[in-house]
């Protein structure tokens, strides 16, 4: 007998009894889940690791964003203008020079003047009289003299006079039209150079 034949009768008394059973598949597991990942856990997008930002459990991200540090400007503060207080100076009083001789109180008297002159080489022979003066300073005496024309055509310089001593025995220093004369400079009392002399 053959091999071929055995199998084809097995074959065929297989197919003539009971029906075949099922494929045997994995019993259902009671009770379990299939996990589900974690809603707080997001799955990244397809094309690589967001750029905006967002991280991910175990991802390191390849160009993370670097926000600025907020610059705020320093807040302008306005210069503080102290007014200055200018103050006028006091104008100080300009220095005078020296005052000229007062009048006399105590003489001498015109006469006296005119007689302590009269006869002076130099003086015309014609009649003074006394214009100003007398003005005195310690001992000294300063006046101005004119000549008593006859003729109302007749000019004649006025004549100053500086005289020294007392009024009754007066002393003749000086007689003409300038009167500054070295010793009247050195000599005579300062109010005495400022009329013979202007200083």
């Amino acid at each position: 007998m053959s091999v071929l034949p055995v199998i084809g009768v097995l074959a065929f008394l297989g197919a003539c009894g009971e029906p075949p059973e099922p494929p045997r598949t994995a019993p259902p597991i009671s009770g379990a889940s299939v996990p589900v990942p974690s809603s707080s856990l997001s799955v990244p997008p397809l094309g690589g690791v967001p750029t905006g930002g967002a991280t991910y459990p175990g991802v390191v991200p390849t160009n993370p964003v670097i926000t600025p540090p907020l610059y705020t400007p320093p807040l302008y503060t306005p210069p503080v203008v102290v007014p200055t207080t200018t103050t006028t100076p006091t104008p100080t009083p300009t220095t005078q020079g020296p005052s000229p001789a007062p009048k006399c109180t105590g003489g001498p008297s015109a006469q006296q003047l005119i007689a302590v002159v009269e006869g002076t080489p130099g003086i015309p022979d014609e009649p003074l009289k006394v214009t100003t003066g007398p003005f005195c300073s310690g001992n000294w005496q300063f006046s101005v003299m004119e000549i008593v024309a006859d003729d109302a055509e007749d000019e004649y310089e006025p004549l100053a006079v500086v005289t020294t001593g007392l009024p009754a025995a007066l002393k003749l220093i000086e007689a003409g039209a300038d009167v500054c004369s070295n010793e009247v400079q050195t000599q005579a009392p300062i109010g005495i150079r400022v009329r013979a002399c202007g200083a």
